[in-house]
Parts: C-alpha cells; sequence; structure tokens
C-alpha cells in the first residue's frame, strides 16, 4: 500500500507526526494559567511550514542547474525536493526566535516539536525499509509492442525506473518529455514505460501523436503491475535497485528536477 487514497505514505508518517506534536504541545500548554498565548500547538505548525519553505528554497538554490530550463516547476512542490536538514534546523531556528518573548512555551513546543521531529524520522525509515522488502518488482506477464510476453522479473540486474501511466491521464501526458529525456541522459538505468489498461492500437495511436521517442514501451491492459504494487493513481514511477528492491516511489506529475535527484540517488 503505497498511499491512503490519492495521499501517498511518506506525506502521511509527516501528518501524523504532525498532528501528534502538535496534540502533544496543546496538552502541555492546557494545565497552564491563563492558558498562554499564542498557542502551543500553532507555533508546533509554524515550525513545520517554516522549514519545508526553507528547505525547498535550499533544494532549489543547490540544483539551479536543473530548474534553469523550466523554472516554473520551482512551484511544483509535490516533486519531492527538499534538503531535511535545512528543514529541521531552520525549523528550530525560528522556533527559538518565535518563542524568545514566551518562556512558558519553549519547553512544551520544543520538545514536542523534537519528538515530532523523530517520530518522522522513525516512520521514514520504517516506510523505506517495509517497502523495499514488501513492494518488489512483480513477476506479472505484460506484451511489448510487437505483442511479445515479457515478464518484469527480466528486468532485475540493473536500476530499474518503472512508470506506470495511461494516455488519457493528463499528468501522464505532461511528464512523458521529462522522462524520455531521463532514459536518453542516463542509457546505465533501465526505463520501462508499463501502459496500464488501454489496448496496443490506443498506445500506438498516443506515442505517434505525441512524436515520443522511447524505448521500453510495455502492455499490461488487465493493469496487473498496479494490483500487484498497489497502485491506484497515474502517473507512478517506482525505482527499483538492481535485485528488485523498491528504492523510491513518486505518485503523481514528475518535473526534471524532482526526476533528476531521485535517478542520483537510484545509481
Amino acid at each position: 500500500m503505497p498511499s491512503v487514497g490519492p495521499v501517498p505514505m511518506p506525506v502521511v508518517v509527516i501528518l501524523i507526526a504532525l498532528l501528534l506534536a502538535m496534540g502533544s504541545a496543546r496538552l502541555w500548554t492546557a494545565r497552564q494559567t491563563p492558558p498562554p498565548r499564542p498557542s502551543g500547538a500553532g507555533r508546533v505548525l509554524d515550525m513545520l511550514l517554516v522549514g519545508l519553505l526553507c528547505g525547498r528554497v535550499s533544494f532549489v538554490i543547490a540544483n539551479l542547474d536543473l530548474y534553469r530550463e523550466a523554472p516554473w516547476s520551482v512551484l511544483q512542490i509535490a516533486d519531492g525536493g527538499y534538503h531535511v536538514a535545512a528543514v529541521l534546523a531552520t525549523g528550530l531556528v525560528w522556533g527559538l526566535w518565535s518563542l524568545r518573548g514566551h518562556a512558558s512555551l519553549r519547553v512544551p513546543v520544543l520538545c514536542s516539536a523534537l519528538a515530532g521531529s523523530l517520530l518522522w524520522g522513525v516512520g521514514s525509515h520504517g516506510l523505506a525499509t517495509w517497502q523495499a522488502n514488501t513492494l518488489a518488482l512483480p513477476a506479472v506477464q505484460v506484451l511489448d509492442l510487437q505483442a511479445r510476453p515479457l515478464d518484469l522479473q527480466q528486468f532485475r540486474g540493473r536500476p530499474l525506473v518503472l512508470n506506470l501511466w495511461a494516455s488519457w491521464c493528463g499528468p501522464c501526458r505532461r511528464e512523458m518529455p521529462v522522462l524520455a529525456r531521463a532514459q536518453q541522459a542516463h542509457p546505465e538505468l533501465q526505463f520501462v514505460f508499463l501502459n496500464q489498461g488501454e489496448p496496443q492500437d490506443e498506445v500506438e495511436q498516443f506515442l505517434r501523436a505525441e512524436r515520443l521517442e522511447l524505448r521500453g514501451v510495455l502492455l499490461d491492459e488487465p493493469a496487473a503491475a498496479s494490483t500487484a504494487l498497489g497502485v491506484r493513481a497515474y502517473p507512478s514511477t517506482l525505482l527499483f535497485d538492481a535485485q528488485g528492491r523498491l528504492q523510491d516511489l513518486h505518485l503523481g506529475e514528475l518535473t526534471h528536477a524532482g526526476l533528476e535527484h531521485k535517478l542520483r540517488r537510484l545509481r
């Protein structure tokens, strides 16, 4: 289960950690008379938001070369481009600064934020370990564009980028040029564009109309790969290591910078 409905599991982990941290700060400060102002829970939320903003800015600055050709993609915050260290450091610094005049809130807010950060770290590590051990490259029978049968297991041995897509999916269509460019730039990686639920003629018509030059376009008309991997939304891009273990999963449209960042870690 890589997501809860349309929400990716890494986001679910962050939300759970945030809610527990805010709840802890709220309960801790509720015993103070009179109730402190501003709200301790609100300060925890502000620390996260400021941290995420600075973590995003840090990532964009460090990868300006990746954003130069499509600067608008800076706004696509769901591409996964954040520096976690910057998120934590700037969130802490902002929290200390914002609480300088509220001594009664310092310990509850900072301890709750620390507990939430630890839970986020442990939960993220546990999720990554579970995904690597559970969501392995499935043994699914698919077809190539010459109607020859293949098994996804044959792609073990080299790192694999598996893109699940459909031609009716707008975000799938928009990200295809990004993936095509990445395939050209990274011959050391395998790319499989596994269409879900469409017949061969529709797929070929789409490729001709979009003038896409892609290697590794395969057909999975029963959408067996989506079922095996628990994927419920397209596009979904899964990155497997040479042993077929899931290393990363992205639900939704990828930007050039977001994809390149993931590919660099896959090598």
